[in-house]
Formats: structure tokens, C-alpha cells, sequence
């Protein structure tokens, strides 16, 4: 495979899988996601390891853990991508060990990072040594960085040297959803930083601007959203301090930087859910009900919004513009669709959306 041009950041979920099935052949062959397997149960929090483990039904969470792998490489069809096991790295061991062990035998590569405990860097490390198929290293940028990341990535490198495998660098931002953010100097320094520790295979940087919550304004039913993170990306590599080495762009997809710390499926029991879409610059977005009598009008309504936007590229773009202008068409409750339903197609028209500009602006 050549190098990816987009890394999405993405859930294990079946959403998000089905969403990168749906993308178009020539969409899939470039875009490498970094999958990360949501927890069985108990919310977490990506880069903070709980006190003791959580889950407290091990052979649950075994099948949890296999279930997603099983997904991920039916998703993935043999094309490369990473896979972020940290939420269930702090359970007992054996579990995760024997992810790793299956691991082994797809394309999928594994992730540590610099927070991660020793053992499991060097767990790691053994698995991409016998796969072949390499491993990144993830690092969670939450403040500006200075010399000690540095030293702390490159006494990781050192550590699994042994390897003699290619190692992918993922810089992720986590969200970035206010111009005024330093993220892009954020990004420079450690780009500075951790760029000449090692000859990286690829160089990721991520960062997700979709909101949590909805924000106030544009005009109803829709509301829209800044893409700060493609932003971000601009500056980085058409800006005046452009990096020494290329940087592959990386966000969240269709959703926000929390999307794979919760279990269970998109959605929930909330009586509200969000219909997206993604423009050049923003995103647009609709608050639909999930329930009561005269929910699948609502949706309709709000995604016919979308539809006749003038930034709406055609039901023939992707899967994902299939499903919305089909959605606007149609009649009663068939096809109006759930939160998960909405969210996968979220995804599809994002990711095709994306890799469209980029080979644009290659």
C-alpha cells in the first residue's frame, strides 16, 4: 500500500466499521484509520489509566475484545490499519494478550504510546515483530510540548528497537474546537521534537473539531460547526513554519474526540440525536428526535435542509449522500433511520469528503 493520505481517527463500532466498508474502492485504498476499541462497560477516558480495572466480567470483555478484532478485519479486507486496544489494557493481562496474539496474523498494527506501561510497549513491539506489519506510537498532545517528550518518546523508540519493524508516529491533538487554540504551535514543537528521533514510516498529525454539543446560531433547523482541525492542517503544511517532514492529515471523522471512550452504541436511550454533514469549511448539523409519533418527519425534514443546501454534492458522491437524499425523499417511518444510522452515514460522506480535497490538494 502506498502511505495514506487521510488518518481517521475512529471507533470499533459497528458504525464507524460500516462506514469504511461503504467508501467508495479507490476512498478505502487511501485512508488508513487508527481504530480504537471502545470498553465493554464504564466510560473512560483516552491517555488517563484508571486506578484498578473496571470491567468486572473478564470473559465478557475476552469476547468484547475478539468481536471487535473480528470486525476490524472483516472492515479492513487485508488493507493496513492501526488498532488502539487502550482501553482494556489495564485489565488482566491475559486478555489483552491474547488480542495481541491474534493480532499477529492481519494487517492490523498495533499502538503504545509514551504513558503506556513498560510491559505493554514491549508487548507491542513483539507483535509487530511478528506480523511484519509494524506499529504506531500515539502520542496525546494536551499541552505545549518541551524537551522531556522528547526524551520520553526517544527512550521509547530505543525500547523497541528490537523490533527491526517500521514505526508509525500518530501526533494527536485531541480537540481542537476554538481559533484561538495554540494548537498549531503545539503541533510545530513537537513535530521539531519528536521529527528527527527516528526515520518514522509515517507521521500523522490528528485533531477532531466536531462538537460535543450543539452550537447556537446559523439558521434553524440547522446549526454549523467550524472544521478547525482542517484548518490546523493548513497551516501546518502550506503555513510559513511547514515541518521538515511530511505530515499526513488525521481528525475524528463525523464525530467528536469522546466517541470511542463509552460503551455501547452510538446514540444510547437519548431522545435527541444529530443529523451531519460535512462542507469544505463546517459542518452542518441537525438536532432530530429519536422517538414519539412524528419523529420520522422531524428527520426527514431536517435532513431535507441538508439535501438543499447549496454546499450538498449530489446523491452520487458517496453512499453517504445516497442515504441522506434517500432519507429526504422517502415517506413514513422506513428509512428515516437512528442515531447509529445517521452517524455511519456521517462518516461515509466525511471521509470521501476529505479525501477528495486532499487529493485536490496534492
Amino acid at each position: 500500500m502506498t502511505e495514506p493520505i487521510y488518518v481517521p481517527a475512529l471507533p470499533a463500532r459497528r458504525s464507524a466499521l460500516g462506514a469504511y466498508d461503504a467508501l467508495a474502492p479507490d476512498v478505502r485504498a487511501r485512508v488508513a484509520p487508527l481504530w480504537t476499541v471502545p470498553p465493554r462497560v464504564g466510560a473512560r477516558r483516552l491517555g488517563r489509566r484508571p486506578f484498578r480495572p473496571l470491567d468486572p466480567d473478564p470473559p465478557a470483555l475476552l469476547g468484547h475484545l475478539r468481536a471487535a478484532l473480528h470486525r476490524l478485519m472483516a472492515a479492513q479486507n487485508g488493507l493496513p490499519a492501526w488498532v488502539d486496544a487502550f482501553h482494556a489494557e489495564d485489565e488482566p493481562g491475559h486478555l489483552v494478550t491474547e488480542f495481541r496474539r491474534d493480532l499477529v496474523r492481519t494487517s492490523l498494527r498495533p499502538v503504545t504510546g509514551i504513558e503506556r506501561d513498560i510491559g505493554q510497549q514491549m508487548a507491542t513491539a513483539e507483535v509487530a515483530r511478528a506480523s511484519g506489519s509494524g506499529l504506531g506510537i500515539r502520542v496525546l498532545l494536551r499541552t505545549l510540548p518541551d524537551e522531556r517528550l522528547r526524551d520520553e518518546a526517544g527512550g521509547l523508540v530505543e525500547r523497541i528497537a528490537f523490533a527491526r519493524c517500521p514505526v508509525d508516529l500518530l501526533l494527536d491533538l485531541g480537540g481542537v474546537v476554538d481559533e484561538h487554540a495554540p494548537a498549531e504551535k503545539w503541533a510545530l514543537r513537537a513535530l521539531g521534537l519528536l521529527g528527527p528521533l527516528h526515520r518514522w514510516r509515517t507521521v500523522a498529525v490528528l485533531a477532531g473539531s466536531f462538537p460535543r454539543v450543539l452550537p447556537e446560531g446559523y439558521g434553524a433547523p440547522l446549526v454549523e460547526a467550524h472544521r478547525f482541525d482542517w484548518d490546523l492542517w493548513h497551516m501546518l503544511v502550506d503555513g510559513p513554519e511547514r515541518p521538515g517532514t511530511h505530515v499526513v492529515y488525521g481528525d475524528y471523522g463525523a464525530d467528536h474526540t469522546g466517541g470511542a471512550d463509552h460503551p455501547g452504541t452510538a446514540g444510547g436511550g437519548s431522545p435527541w440525536g444529530v443529523v451531519r454533514y460535512t462542507t469544505d469549511r463546517t459542518f452542518l448539523l441537525g438536532r432530530v428526535p429519536t422517538r414519539g409519533s412524528e419523529h420520522s418527519e422531524a428527520v426527514r425534514a431536517t435532513v431535507r435542509e441538508i439535501v438543499e443546501a447549496e454546499d450538498f454534492r449530489g446523491a452520487e458522491f458517496s453512499e453517504g449522500e445516497r442515504w441522506l437524499a434517500s432519507c429526504a425523499d422517502g415517506r413514513g417511518s422506513a428509512g428515516a433511520g437512528t442515531p447509529a444510522v445517521w452517524l455511519r452515514a456521517g462518516h461515509v460522506q466525511h471521509i470521501a469528503q476529505v479525501t477528495r480535497a486532499l487529493r485536490r490538494h496534492s
